[in-house]
């Protein structure tokens, strides 16, 4: 009795367990409005009278802010003090959450939902490097493997928690229970979380910020609408060609001044450019199982819409459990093992959705979703904590916001990949098409798995400059 009341004082007077509860928590806010809108959608189209077509921006306005953003305020977040910083974020997201609450009209919905998409970049891109500062290097993987069942969690319950409460009250009250939990998390972090307030000279770089969230928002136009327009349409053609100028004029931009927003010598260390592609390669070749296998059940399979989402959540719940596990395990074992492994169950899992057919079992769909979630347990806590343990302290933001934003890109890109290939085989949507997709996605997973066996074998030292 006695040690647990040592435990228990020891962890209430060590602020680093707050500060993992207060980014897990805001991490959960952030990841469950990616998804708690999505079931809303036609309620929403009902309510405002618009089209299909005009109410997918509540989400993509969302996305998008978030995607274009990470990085700046990750490096905003290591010049001006993570806490701060992180504390911003989740008022602007509560304040984004009230306005959405009280939109009259679509527009002043999708401008509150990027609004609030700008609070969600702040709170992903400083919530992770604000754990990796206030954890050792041996506890470090532990820590990312809590925020990353924060995301699990977040993800899983958006659409439960949304559809529960478009059914039993208004779609408002969606956003505004945002609005207290932001408040209190905010307030506890600046009244009882002392130190992650340490500012760096120098200045941000607004012409870099401003190309590379261009650049980055001519490439997800790009890939959203690819599938539906035609990716030879003008449109589509044009947001590639300026993304990749943009981009390029980025690099040009930062190779020359003094405090880039993203310092390119990063990619010069093996463990971090590896981390960063290999995340790509994990989220690209998940999402489409994500997106794309509710249509197989409800189109194929004939299940009700509370039996997908019931099937589905076995992917998350996995995820859940599994992440705290992966990440102490790569304290003790290091990233390689881990990570390779994982995006190889990954992609064996990915693989195996191809022998499903017509007159596939419920639990033929269960435990492959469950192999698949579980390889990818096994390498994202992992793999975040390689990234954040492979550059210097004042890099932590930046760093942070590179894991995010590969999250982001690789779900993006995954998705339409997998639709090009399943509309190019069909118009409509056929097993064939479905079956082809997820080879394309395998095949990227082990990628990533063969990538990850060059990375550092055990965990390098965390530089603290």
């Amino acid at each position: 009795m006695h040690s647990v009341k040592d435990n228990l004082l020891r962890y209430s007077r060590d602020p680093k367990w707050l500060v993992l509860i207060l980014a897990g928590m805001g991490t959960f806010m952030a990841t469950l409005d990616v998804g708690i809108v999505t079931v809303a959608l036609p309620t929403l189209t009902k309510a405002f009278r618009i089209t299909p077509g005009t109410s997918q921006w509540f989400a993509l306005a969302y996305t998008f802010a978030i995607t274009v953003l990470l990085l700046t305020f990750g490096k905003i977040g290591d010049l001006a003090g993570r806490k701060r910083v992180y504390a911003g974020g989740i008022l602007v997201f509560a304040a984004g959450s009230l306005v959405c609450g009280i939109s009259l009209s679509a527009p002043m919905l999708i401008i509150a939902r990027a609004f609030q998409g700008v609070g969600s970049a702040i709170t992903m891109s400083a919530g992770p490097a604000l754990v990796t500062e206030a954890f050792p290097a041996t506890e470090r993987g532990k820590a990312l493997g809590f925020t990353g069942m924060a995301v699990a969690l977040g993800l899983l319950s958006g659409p439960l928690i949304g559809g529960a409460i478009v059914q039993c009250a208004n779609w408002r009250w969606m956003f505004f229970i945002n609005v207290p939990v932001g408040l209190i998390l905010a307030t506890l972090l600046l009244t009882q979380v002392k130190g992650f307030d340490t500012k760096r000279d120098g200045n941000l770089d607004l012409t870099g910020a401003l190309l590379m969230a261009l650049g980055l928002g001519s490439l997800l136009i790009g890939l959203t609408f690819g599938g539906k327009l035609g990716w030879s349409s003008s449109v589509v053609i044009g947001n590639f060609i300026a993304s990749v100028v943009l981009v390029t004029a980025f690099i040009a931009v930062e190779k020359r001044v003094k405090h880039p927003v993203l310092d390119l010598e990063l990619f010069r260390n093996r463990e971090f450019a590896v981390g960063a592609a290999a995340g790509w390669t994990n989220y690209a070749s998940m999402m489409p199982v994500t997106v794309f296998t509710p249509f197989y059940l409800q189109n194929i399979l004939s299940y009700s819409p509370m039996k997908v989402g019931a099937t589905l959540a076995f992917g998350p719940i996995t995820l859940a459990v599994m992440a705290p596990v992966a990440g102490c395990l790569s304290d003790r074992i290091g990233y390689r093992v881990l990570t390779s492994t994982g995006l190889l169950i990954s992609a064996l899992g990915i693989y195996s959705m191809r022998l499903l057919g017509p007159a596939s079992a419920w639990g033929d769909v269960v435990w492959r979703l469950a192999l698949t979630s579980f390889g990818s347990a096994l390498f994202t806590s992992p793999n975040s904590s390689s990234i954040m343990g492979s550059v210097a302290k004042r890099d932590l933001g930046i760093a942070s916001g590179v894991v995010a934003l590969m999250r982001n890109l690789g779900m993006v890109s995954g998705v339409a990949i997998a639709g090009a290939i399943i509309t190019s085989i069909s118009p409509q949507f056929t097993l064939h098409g479905l079956h082809s997709a997820f080879l394309a996605s395998a095949i990227i997973g082990l990628g990533g798995a063969a990538l990850s066996t060059i990375r550092v074998g055990t965990n390098p030292s965390k530089p603290e400059s």
